[in-house]
């Protein structure tokens, strides 16, 4: 059950990523800074994301952007 806010009523935790909505409706994701329109967003929300420099230092062959750059 949620309340108008869209909270819940039962006071639980909620997990999930954290969205900003920018400009044009765009949602910024606060994990990796991409953005995603209304559609792509919930999407996203499922897949493991990183910064730019925690994903470089961690996976650097799967595309992180490098420091150095």
């Amino acid at each position: 059950m949620s309340t108008e806010n869209g909270s819940r009523a039962n006071g639980t935790d909620q997990v999930g990523k954290v969205f900003l909505v920018r400009r044009h409706g765009l949602r910024e994701c606060l994990v990796c800074g991409e953005l995603f329109d209304r559609r792509t967003a919930p999407a996203h929300a499922e897949v493991n994301c990183y910064t730019d420099v925690e994903f470089c230092l961690l996976e650097p062959s799967r595309g992180g952007k490098h420091v150095t750059d």
